[in-house]
């Protein structure tokens, strides 16, 4: 191919580039202003929804465990053989009521003993039972005997000394000796009569010491549940549940009929689940705001119902752990629905917050982790970035972006928005939510 050839095609060539090029060219002037501006775009077709305020309850949520108000193991006071049981696992009992029975021949015969002993030594007093109130020794039989003696050998004594001292004595000095040693053995006798009623007196109060024991060791073959005490938690039971009549539950039997048990062997594992107590962790950046007395509403696996409860004790240490406290819960639980040894979850009441700002979740644009709203300013969208909250209902709380006074946002719309877009408003039948707000956790 020689030169000029392709000097003609490669001319050729160009033209018709550059037809294409006047082509494409005259398109876009078609679609721009005079002066190169661009077009117009469509206005996007919205609809609004109000910003409502409305009062948040703020909790702190936490996770724990359902505890018995008491549980405590029942064991023997004595030894012996078991005769008969009367509760097992999943029977309920009031303070007091009998569990089991031991065998208790052996602490009657031993009871017996002991009371032939009192009978014994009040006998030796002339008693037939324990004086009441102050006693006199000297109300003894015996003891009046030597006291009449001394008394006798006193007046015969002061009689010779009378005849004695005459001139010329009426009495021999040896009469007279005899009289004075007689008077002050009798004397004597009368003090160690009284100092012998006394001791076995206190011999008497000794042996009715050991009646009394043994009276309590027979007492004791009855094995009982604890009896009642009152306490915070059994006044908050009494004030709002059941009577004490069913207070403890049987949650193990650990002996069996037959079965010889010795002092101090556990043989029930009782619990007092009304009120039942919730415990949990909560994160030390709560501190401030967890306080005792505060309400509380409690859910566990089984039920859908809301226990409410309050909160009873604050562990005031931190652990270095986990850096969170205890905090305890108690719940009223008439039904014994709740269960100790549960795992439930609990929202503490800390506070409530006044006109907290809300927008219709719809509402919200959320692209590249960036959250937005859009409001409606002059017929054009205003974009305005946003922090959210809560969400409560259709509505999600917006912390900071936006005032109340934007009045209304865009809802129907919004991803289709970018700040300065033309708008239009649709008229919008939703209405705002008039339910009053569940609790809402702390932020």
């Amino acid at each position: 191919m020689n030169m000029p050839t392709l000097t003609r095609r490669l001319a050729t060539l160009t033209c018709a580039a550059l037809g294409l090029l006047a082509v494409a060219g005259c398109g876009d002037g078609s679609q721009a202003k005079a002066g190169g501006q661009p077009a117009p775009r469509d206005p996007v077709a919205v609809t609004l929804a109000p910003v409502t305020t409305r009062p948040v309850q703020r909790s702190v949520e936490v996770v724990g465990t359902l505890y018995g108000d008491e549980e405590t193991t029942i064991s023997a006071k004595v030894a012996g053989r078991i005769t008969t049981i009367f509760k097992d696992v999943g029977d309920r009992c009031g303070p007091g009521e009998p569990l089991a029975q031991i065998e208790k021949t052996d602490y009657e015969l031993a009871r017996t003993q002991q009371r032939m002993a009192v009978k014994e030594s009040l006998a030796k007093l002339g008693l037939s039972a324990f004086p009441t109130g102050e006693f006199d020794p000297a109300q003894v039989p015996l003891v009046e005997r030597a006291k009449l003696q001394a008394q006798n050998a006193q007046a015969k004594f002061r009689r010779g000394e009378q005849l004695f001292k005459e001139t010329p004595p009426l009495l021999s000095e040896q009469d007279y000796a005899d009289l004075r040693t007689a008077y002050d053995v009798a004397r004597s006798d009368y003090d160690v009569q009284l100092l012998s009623a006394r001791s076995v007196l206190a011999e008497a109060a000794t042996r009715r010491s050991e009646l009394d024991l043994a009276e309590q060791r027979l007492s004791d073959t009855t094995v009982r549940a604890p009896a009642a005490v009152e306490t915070e938690s059994s006044a908050v039971s009494a004030a709002t549940s059941k009577p004490a009549a069913g207070r403890y539950a049987v949650a193990a039997r650990l002996v069996s009929v037959g079965e010889y048990v010795r002092e101090g062997t556990a043989m029930f594992r009782l619990v007092a689940a009304d009120p039942i107590k919730f415990r949990a962790k909560v994160p030390e950046r709560f501190a401030a705001r967890v306080r005792v007395g505060q309400k509380a509403r409690v859910l566990v696996e089984a039920y859908s119902d809301v226990f409410e409860g309050s909160v009873a004790r604050i562990n005031p240490q931190v652990e270095l752990t986990n850096r969170t406290f205890e905090v305890e819960v108690l719940i009223p639980n008439p039904d014994g629905r709740l269960q100790p040894g549960a795992f439930a979850r609990g929202s503490l009441l800390t506070h409530t917050d006044q006109n907290v700002l809300f927008v219709p979740a719809d509402s919200i644009v959320t692209f590249a982790g960036v959250s937005k709203v859009f409001t409606v300013a002059d017929g054009k969208a205003v974009d305005h970035r946003v922090t959210m909250g809560v969400a409560l209902d259709d509505q999600v709380e917006i912390v900071s972006g936006l005032k109340a006074q934007a009045g209304e946002v865009v809802m129907g719309g919004a991803a289709k928005l970018a700040g300065g877009a033309p708008v239009t408003v649709k008229p919008s039948t939703r209405r705002a939510s008039t339910r009053p707000a569940p609790a809402a956790p702390a932020p």
